[in-house]
């Protein structure tokens, strides 16, 4: 199958079935940890998460002139804040392709889902208007297969994590060529990532802010520990692979919501209780031995969940090291330093 479009998604909760059944490629659009910020970004932005900060960046600096239209999610008050001035820019013709907002909150009860529902039958027109190619049931089918061939890849990329096989930093590369090519392309990248760890690396979980590069990882793995999982949005949280079936749009809709209510909680839409229970269950089917908390600066709600998650990671014995508040230019100095002082307490406090 030949694809021509690609659509840029800013945000983890647009199903990717739906951009591939209208013909395009969903591109995730992550930022970065590094790197400085124009003037004009910080103008139009206001005080705002660095990574959105860069992803206005890159969008008025032409990064991603290639797209054919750009999907923002709602799941950040970052992400809001950078869509109203995206729509504004490109009222002004700053920004080239079409800009829609997907308003998709989390959480279970008929209402929300059917709120949510309608929510993707809207995603679903905004990308047919963009390709010419009908959202419909032979076109979603065809895109489930797709997309459940790359939740397959990716369920052997986690088992090669478990088994030892794999650093959390080329995992992190994994997901971002998953998040960001065709599946047929990713999965072959997927299945190449196989970068064993050191031998006497002590298996870590990471929470709190998402990771839109490697580079943070590279500085953990760095000083004797493996990120062997993580419940932020651009690895084991984020929302690939998965697809649902359906003999109209509207019932595939209406199980996409279903499943979206059912995902790893994250912390921006979350209760702070339920982000401790997943982590809990995250370190257990890992077997981790620490967990790492980072937090950028101006990205609150993962530092919000602290309280539970210190308590959940006391109650199950293993050490939790944070770092909040981190700024743009210390990004690496402070995970390193963390890194090292978890490490630390994970031989002196053995589980």
């Amino acid at each position: 199958m030949t694809t021509r479009r690609h659509i840029g998604m800013i945000g983890a909760d647009a199903p990717r079935q739906i951009v591939l059944a209208a013909g395009a490629v969903p591109v995730r659009l992550h930022g970065a940890w590094h790197g400085e910020v124009s003037r004009d970004a910080s103008e139009l932005l206001g005080v705002s998460d660095a990574v959105a900060l860069r992803l206005l960046d890159e969008l008025l600096g032409g990064a991603h002139d290639g797209l054919d239209g750009l999907v923002v999610c709602n799941d950040s008050a970052a992400n809001l804040r950078l869509f109203y001035v995206l729509r504004v820019l490109a009222g002004r013709g700053r920004v080239r392709f079409p800009i829609t907002l997907l308003d998709a909150p989390r959480g279970l009860g008929a209402p929300r889902e059917r709120f949510v529902a309608r929510q993707y039958a809207r995603l679903a027109a905004f990308c047919s208007s963009l390709t010419g190619e009908p959202v419909d049931a032979h076109s979603l089918a065809s895109a489930a297969t797709r997309e459940r061939a790359l939740g397959e890849a990716l369920a052997r990329l986690r088992a090669r994590r478990v088994g030892g096989e794999c650093t959390g930093s080329a995992a992190l590369a994994a997901y971002a060529a998953a998040a960001t090519r065709a599946p047929e392309d990713a999965v072959a990248f997927i299945d190449a990532a196989c970068t064993a760890p050191a031998a006497d690396a002590a298996p870590i979980v990471v929470t709190g802010s998402s990771h839109p590069d490697h580079t943070v990882y590279d500085a953990i793995e760095a000083t004797g520990l493996v990120v062997r999982a993580e419940d932020h949005d651009a690895g084991d949280a984020s929302w690939i692979g998965e697809a649902a079936d359906g003999s109209s749009l509207e019932e595939v809709c209406a199980s996409l919501a279903r499943e979206h209510a059912r995902r790893p909680p994250l912390a921006a839409r979350s209760r702070s209780r339920e982000r401790a229970a997943a982590l809990a269950a995250v370190v257990s089917r890992v077997d981790a031995r620490g967990v790492l908390a980072l937090a950028r600066d101006l990205d609150d709600a993962p530092a919000w969940d602290l309280a539970a998650q210190r308590t959940a990671m006391s109650d199950v014995g293993l050490p939790l090291e944070e770092r909040v508040r981190i700024a743009p230019e210390s990004a690496a100095r402070d995970a390193s330093e963390a890194a090292i002082a978890l490490r630390a307490r994970i031989v002196k406090e053995p589980a």
